[in-house]
């Protein structure tokens, strides 16, 4: 018999789980929670305005993990690394996680599943949302050309760092002085 719990409310999500819990019982959760509540995940981005939504639904696979499956999605802004302005981008990141005690047991874990260590049998929650949208986000952001300020497009598209052939090797004096001691 499966059990749908649906929050949508922040306060409503649970702020520990026990995902044993979940998982026999198949019960599902959903909500979502404010990014600035994520302290690390702050740290890194432009902005800590918008929501972090994530559904989850908990079952014990057949070799008697505890698992879930589901998805989250945030609205997130992050430094262009052409202009430092902000850019928006999507997260979308589809779950596949599996409840461990510890790094051992994780080890154990098939490699479609990203381990959650529970700490004496629970799970903060904003922990693993925070580390799950850290991990799913662009090692380098940026806004289309045309999104960036005049200054950062002139730079972006400058041929500056192109290679140039009338440049002279700065190591070809070494290379002559190689060539005539042998």
């Amino acid at each position: 018999m499966a059990i749908s719990f649906a929050a949508m409310l922040n306060d409503t999500l649970p702020k520990y789980f026990d995902p044993r819990k979940y998982a026999n019982n198949e019960s599902a959760f959903e909500g979502k929670m404010p990014l600035n509540q994520f302290k690390e995940l702050c740290a890194v981005l432009a902005s800590d305005e918008g929501d972090a939504f994530i559904h989850l639904d908990f079952r014990v696979d057949e070799d008697r993990r505890y698992i879930a499956t589901g998805s989250l999605t945030a609205k997130v802004q992050v430094v262009c690394q052409r202009c430092m302005g902000p850019v928006e981008y999507d997260l979308a990141v589809d779950l596949a996680l599996g409840f461990v005690y510890d790094e051992d047991h994780a080890k154990n874990l098939p490699n479609n599943y990203d381990p959650v260590v529970m700490t004496d049998g629970e799970v903060i929650l904003a922990d693993m949302v925070e580390q799950e949208i850290i991990l799913a986000l662009p090692i380098v952001a940026y806004h289309e050309e045309s999104g960036c300020n005049p200054t950062a497009q002139k730079y972006a598209s400058s041929t500056d760092d192109a290679a140039d052939d009338e440049k002279p090797n700065p190591f070809s004096v070494l290379a002559q002085l190689k060539a005539k001691k042998s």
